[in-house]
């Protein structure tokens, strides 16, 4: 064999044994980034098995696991629908409670799993503002606890609602007030007032008119005329409707419940508004007194006068005097 070509064998030999050795070496850090991926995945990522709805997730790093629940919670959220009525069929239709996925919880629930868990993703349920309940008018909150009202409807009268807040505020009582818009406009300092005491304010109507015999679109003004007012010099946002003289049809409930309100009337009238002796108004309303009770009243001098007396015996007697709100939703 000539010398040149022994040399050049030589270097070819060198070469290859240098490609080995690098080809080698590749399979060796391949072999160790596999090993470590799976190190890390065995130590930081999903239990081998682990499934959530019905996807196989075992393995999966944090980052790969929150992509993964992110594409099945598309699939799973639920629009929430608010009840709503048929005029033409006169009938309801039911309301439907949405959910969407909470994604942290889900991932925190998959990442504590054991091996071969079979879970389900974390929802979060959306109610509807609108029920098929906000449709029927309440005449008295759930009677599973001793929480009464005391309602206060004002169209007309505002001499005695300073000192009727005054008794309010010495025996830590809340309750709702239903304004009407044009009361409130005349008296917006009033009006303010019992808001800022921590009452809740209710939607009396825009104006004193009688809803029975009002169009739907009559109606819809009469609330809508009412809320802007109340808003715009309370601050509140009223969410119950009570009708000017407790006059109402089915019509005006529906509208009212279109509009996001319940329709709210009373357990027991105090008929203060006849301006009868205090006695005879606290005789009405403890002689008569039940767990959910509404309780009507007006600002009057009597009411004024019964109303010490009438929260002392409804103390005395176990109950618990909130705003309508608080009872319909406990």
């Amino acid at each position: 064999m000539a010398k040149g070509s022994w040399f050049s064998l030589v270097i070819t030999r060198k070469k290859l044994m240098l490609v080995g050795a690098v080809v080698v070496a590749a399979i060796l850090i391949l072999a160790g980034i596999t090993m470590y991926n799976v190190i890390v995945r065995r130590v930081y990522g999903v239990k081998p098995g682990v499934k959530v709805a019905g996807h196989d997730v075992g393995g999966m790093l944090r980052a790969e696991l929150y992509d993964t629940i992110l594409k099945i919670s598309t699939a799973a959220a639920v629009e929430a629908r608010n009840a709503s009525y048929d005029w033409q069929n006169d009938q309801i239709s039911p309301e439907q409670i949405g959910q969407v996925i909470d994604i942290n919880a889900t991932i925190d629930q998959v990442m504590k799993a054991s091996a071969d868990s079979l879970l389900d993703l974390v929802t979060v349920p959306v109610l509807p503002s609108i029920t098929q309940a906000n449709f029927t008018p309440y005449y008295r909150g759930p009677a599973d606890q001793p929480l009464v009202s005391l309602m206060i409807n004002v169209d007309w009268g505002n001499e005695v609602i300073p000192a009727m807040l005054e008794v309010f505020k010495r025996y830590d009582v809340a309750t709702t007030w239903f304004l009407t818009g044009t009361w409130a406009e005349k008296y917006p300092d009033l009006a303010a007032a019992i808001a800022s005491a921590g009452h809740e304010i209710g939607n009396h109507g825009g104006w004193h008119g009688m809803a029975s015999q009002m169009t739907r679109e009559e109606i819809q003004d009469l609330i809508l005329t009412g809320e802007d007012k109340i808003m715009d010099i309370t601050g509140q946002k009223p969410m119950l409707f009570a009708p000017p003289a407790g006059d109402f049809n089915k019509q005006t409930v529906a509208v009212a419940a279109e509009l996001g309100y319940k329709t709210i009337l009373w357990t027991i009238d105090t008929v203060d508004w006849q301006r009868p002796a205090p006695t005879v108004i606290i005789d009405r309303v403890i002689t008569r007194i039940q767990n959910g009770a509404l309780v009507l009243m007006h600002p009057t001098e009597p009411t004024l006068q019964a109303l010490p007396l009438i929260i002392e015996q409804l103390q005395k007697r176990g109950y618990t005097v909130v705003p309508v709100s608080q009872i319909l939703n406990h």
